[in-house]
Protein backbone atom coordinates (compact mmCIF):
# COMPACT_ATOMS: atom_id res chain seq x y z
CA UNK A 1 0.00 0.00 0.00
CA UNK A 2 1.13 3.36 -1.21
CA UNK A 3 1.50 5.69 1.73
CA UNK A 4 -0.56 8.78 1.27
CA UNK A 5 1.01 12.29 1.84
CA UNK A 6 -0.72 12.44 5.70
CA UNK A 7 0.53 9.51 6.55
CA UNK A 8 2.37 10.50 9.77
CA UNK A 9 0.28 13.80 9.70
CA UNK A 10 -1.31 13.36 13.03
CA UNK A 11 1.11 11.62 15.55
CA UNK A 12 4.23 13.46 13.54
CA UNK A 13 2.74 16.92 14.16
CA UNK A 14 1.70 15.79 18.08
CA UNK A 15 5.07 14.02 18.37
CA UNK A 16 6.85 17.66 17.29
CA UNK A 17 4.66 20.03 19.30
CA UNK A 18 5.48 17.69 22.40
CA UNK A 19 9.28 17.79 21.63
CA UNK A 20 9.36 21.12 21.04
CA UNK A 21 7.24 22.29 24.00
CA UNK A 22 9.83 20.30 26.73
CA UNK A 23 13.09 21.35 24.22
CA UNK A 24 11.80 25.24 25.66
CA UNK A 25 11.24 24.19 28.90
CA UNK A 26 15.49 22.98 28.54
CA UNK A 27 16.50 25.81 27.08
CA UNK A 28 15.06 28.36 29.74
CA UNK A 29 18.03 27.21 31.64
CA UNK A 30 20.81 27.45 29.20
CA UNK A 31 22.64 30.73 30.72
CA UNK A 32 22.67 33.98 28.42
CA UNK A 33 26.14 33.88 29.10
CA UNK A 34 26.67 30.29 26.60
CA UNK A 35 24.83 31.76 23.84
CA UNK A 36 27.51 34.55 23.13
CA UNK A 37 30.76 33.49 24.49
CA UNK A 38 31.87 31.82 21.41
CA UNK A 39 33.06 28.17 22.97
CA UNK A 40 29.97 27.57 24.55
CA UNK A 41 28.22 28.63 21.73
CA UNK A 42 30.06 26.12 19.28
CA UNK A 43 29.62 23.13 21.33
CA UNK A 44 25.45 24.34 21.71
CA UNK A 45 25.94 24.14 17.90
CA UNK A 46 27.93 21.09 17.78
CA UNK A 47 25.48 19.06 20.38
CA UNK A 48 22.54 20.07 17.19
CA UNK A 49 23.49 17.19 14.97
CA UNK A 50 23.68 14.23 17.14
CA UNK A 51 20.69 15.64 18.63
CA UNK A 52 18.95 15.40 15.44
CA UNK A 53 19.37 11.48 15.39
CA UNK A 54 18.01 10.93 18.68
CA UNK A 55 15.02 11.87 16.97
CA UNK A 56 15.08 9.02 14.50
CA UNK A 57 14.19 5.76 17.17
CA UNK A 58 11.52 8.31 18.88
CA UNK A 59 10.17 8.67 16.05
CA UNK A 60 10.43 5.38 14.14
CA UNK A 61 8.52 3.90 17.38
CA UNK A 62 5.94 6.19 16.98
CA UNK A 63 5.73 5.23 13.23
CA UNK A 64 5.69 1.38 14.44
CA UNK A 65 3.27 1.50 16.78
CA UNK A 66 0.80 3.38 14.19
CA UNK A 67 2.05 1.00 11.19
CA UNK A 68 3.93 4.52 9.48
CA UNK A 69 6.49 5.87 7.44
CA UNK A 70 9.62 6.71 9.88
CA UNK A 71 10.59 9.63 7.62
CA UNK A 72 6.81 11.18 7.32
CA UNK A 73 6.25 10.60 10.89
CA UNK A 74 9.91 12.33 11.41
CA UNK A 75 9.21 14.65 9.20
CA UNK A 76 5.85 16.14 9.98
CA UNK A 77 7.27 16.33 13.53
CA UNK A 78 9.40 18.72 12.45
CA UNK A 79 6.83 20.62 10.88
CA UNK A 80 4.99 20.59 14.32
CA UNK A 81 8.02 21.94 15.98
CA UNK A 82 8.67 24.41 13.72
CA UNK A 83 4.91 25.84 14.08
CA UNK A 84 5.07 25.82 17.78
CA UNK A 85 8.77 27.47 17.93
CA UNK A 86 7.40 29.95 15.29
CA UNK A 87 4.02 30.71 17.01
CA UNK A 88 5.77 30.76 20.98
CA UNK A 89 8.73 32.76 19.65
CA UNK A 90 6.31 35.29 18.55
CA UNK A 91 3.76 35.10 21.15
CA UNK A 92 5.12 33.51 24.09
CA UNK A 93 8.70 34.20 24.22
CA UNK A 94 9.20 34.23 27.43
CA UNK A 95 8.66 30.80 27.53
CA UNK A 96 12.23 30.21 26.47
CA UNK A 97 13.88 31.93 29.74
CA UNK A 98 15.85 34.69 27.59
CA UNK A 99 15.22 38.17 26.22
CA UNK A 100 16.70 40.35 23.89
CA UNK A 101 20.06 39.00 21.72
CA UNK A 102 19.57 36.41 23.68
CA UNK A 103 16.44 35.10 22.53
CA UNK A 104 17.73 35.71 18.52
CA UNK A 105 20.47 32.92 19.60
CA UNK A 106 17.65 30.53 20.79
CA UNK A 107 16.06 31.25 17.93
CA UNK A 108 19.02 30.25 15.58
CA UNK A 109 20.17 27.29 17.52
CA UNK A 110 16.21 26.09 16.80
CA UNK A 111 16.98 26.57 13.11
CA UNK A 112 20.72 24.97 13.35
CA UNK A 113 18.72 22.11 15.24
CA UNK A 114 15.70 21.94 12.76
CA UNK A 115 18.26 21.54 9.91
CA UNK A 116 19.76 18.26 11.30
CA UNK A 117 16.56 16.78 12.55
CA UNK A 118 15.81 16.86 8.65
CA UNK A 119 18.91 15.67 7.57
CA UNK A 120 18.49 12.81 10.16
CA UNK A 121 15.03 12.07 8.51
CA UNK A 122 16.68 12.02 5.04
CA UNK A 123 19.45 9.82 6.18
CA UNK A 124 18.53 7.57 8.34
CA UNK A 125 15.18 6.44 8.01
CA UNK A 126 13.66 4.63 4.80
CA UNK A 127 11.54 6.19 2.81
CA UNK A 128 8.32 3.49 2.64
CA UNK A 129 7.63 4.96 -0.92
CA UNK A 130 10.76 4.37 -2.35
CA UNK A 131 10.65 0.83 -0.80
CA UNK A 132 7.15 -0.08 -2.74
CA UNK A 133 8.22 1.03 -5.99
Amino acid sequence: MRPTTRDGLVSGVILGLVVAFVFALVIRYVPADWLFDPLPRALLYAVQMPAGLLFVPIASAVARIRAESPRRVLLWACCGALAFDGLVLGFWPSLYGHEGAAQAMVATLLLWAFAWIVAAAMLATPDRAAAVS
